[in-house]
């Protein structure tokens, strides 16, 4: 053991044995800041351990706190030793958070001395040595900061906001509509569904570059899309070039031409497309820490791995709850694209639109999501027509939809108003509605009885005047 790591066990074990200390010599004072910051697990001195862990216990069941009733609870007359010499040690409980504060840092610093241990004897085996640095990042990234306020601090917090004149950091999806409907901050999971070949890729790709454009770090996690294939869709959209005369390399010199201005702009522009083979969500976590990404799109969310003995809605529940964690934890938007189970059509050929219930295979995605987006043809089976976007869920907004035009030949989505078919169909099905119920009524009139048939007649005594 080098210098630096017995200066290392001495701080800690003082700074465990000053917790301890704390929490005999005045319980009552300091019991709520030990117990809501510090887990057993801090503590690497199992003695130290165990009289935390007996003391909490009893600190949650209300009873009185103690040496003696602490020292009974653990059982040892070794213990009240241990108990005696951290008292000692620490006469006063005035400084007990800085003494939890050491104990933290030490035990994740202790933490991850383990997992370079651990990562030693697995050099041969990467699979594990990708879990394991994993795990490292999510230590590092991981803060136990306090996340308790009164209405007085949240209520001066608002107006500070308020007074502030900088604007809001909402995503820039660059589509206005968008803009308007999903405003969404840093630390959020999105899911955007939509069925096989309807464009969720080409719009996920244009989404993350307008997002890009704004400023933002960006990644495009593909699970599916080789890397010349995904350029091929990203360069028609963003600088025009026609998808079929690109994929023949017959494009014109006016292309190259923009393609180089492209290049202008690729030199500052902060977006990036990895090719996720197939990584975990640890492993996607641990890509976008060392991207330092803002943004980052998972196209698709049913591709990333997990345990084949399970269930595949296991899997993908598990997926839900993790990219959601990662989204909170490194304070990243993570927007996921995602397949649809379609639904079922009836007798006359139609079929409802979708909603957040037909996520592929968990509904921990609507779940998990802030917000959650369908898109489909407007003409069943007709991938010319235009897209219906419509925002199925909004934690923060409104819900709504409206009309994409989509250009097959430059993967491109553009704003346009509602498609003259479904006015029509609309015109059709309320004239219908209408027709409808101008029968219902009809046969209600008809079923009404003659007006002589409603007159009610009653007998009159000899005493009435005849009213005629």
């Amino acid at each position: 053991m080098d210098v630096s790591e017995e200066r290392g066990k001495a701080r800690r074990l003082q700074a465990e044995m000053a917790v301890i200390g704390s929490l005999c010599v005045d319980p009552e004072p300091v019991a709520g800041i030990v117990f809501h910051k510090l887990r057993p697990e801090d503590f690497g001195e199992a003695d130290y351990r165990a009289i935390f862990t007996a003391a909490r216990d009893l600190w949650l069941d209300k009873r009185t706190l103690d040496p003696v009733i602490i020292a009974n609870a653990v059982g040892g007359t070794e213990i009240q030793q241990v108990m005696a010499a951290a008292m000692e040690w620490t006469p006063t409980a005035a400084n007990v958070e800085s003494y939890v504060e050491i104990v933290i840092e030490e035990a994740q610093l202790r933490k991850i001395r383990d997992i370079g241990m651990q990562l030693s004897l697995h050099l041969d085996d990467l699979a594990t040595a990708k879990k394991l640095l994993a795990e490292a990042e999510g230590l590092l990234s991981s803060q136990r900061e306090e996340r308790v306020w009164s209405y007085k601090d949240l209520l001066e917090d608002y107006l500070e906001w308020l007074n502030d004149s900088t604007p809001p950091d909402y995503l820039n999806w660059g589509i206005p509509q968008l803009n308007q409907m999903v405003q969404i901050t840093q630390g959020c999971f999105v899911v955007i569904g939509a069925a096989s070949s309807t464009g969720k890729t080409a719009l996920g790709m244009q989404l993350a570059y307008n997002i890009a454009r704004s400023g933002k770090r960006v990644c495009f996690f593909s699970y599916e899309t080789p890397k010349r294939k995904a350029a091929i869709r990203l360069f028609a959209n963003t600088a025009g070039v026609d998808m079929v005369k690109a994929k023949n390399k017959d494009v014109s010199q006016i292309d190259f031409e923009v393609l180089m201005r492209e290049g202008d702009l690729s030199m500052t522009l902060p977006f990036a497309l990895e090719d996720s083979g197939d990584w975990t969500v640890d492993e996607l976590r641990a890509r976008t820490l060392a991207g330092r990404y803002d943004v980052v799109m998972i196209d698709y969310v049913q591709m990333i791995p997990g345990d084949p003995r399970r269930p595949r809605w296991e899997i993908v529940t598990e997926t839900s709850m993790k990219l959601h964690r990662m989204a909170q934890k490194l304070g990243v938007t993570v927007i996921a694209l995602s397949q649809v189970t379609e639904p079922e059509r009836d007798s006359k050929g139609k079929r409802r639109s979708l909603t957040k219930e037909d996520l592929r295979e968990s509904k921990q995605l609507a779940n998990d999501a802030e917000a959650v987006l369908m898109m489909e043809l407007t003409r069943a089976g007709d991938y010319d027509s235009e897209r219906e976007l419509r925002v199925v869920k909004n934690k923060d907004g409104s819900l709504g939809k409206f009309w994409l035009k989509f250009e097959p030949r430059f993967m491109r989505f553009t704003p346009c108003e509602k498609p003259e078919h479904l006015k029509r169909q609309e015109y059709r099905e309320s004239m219908a509605a209408l027709s409808q119920a101008r029968k219902q009524s009809g046969r209600s009139n008809a079923q009404r009885d003659p007006e002589y048939r409603q007159s009610q007649f009653e007998e009159l005594d000899d005493d009435d005047e005849i009213p005629f």
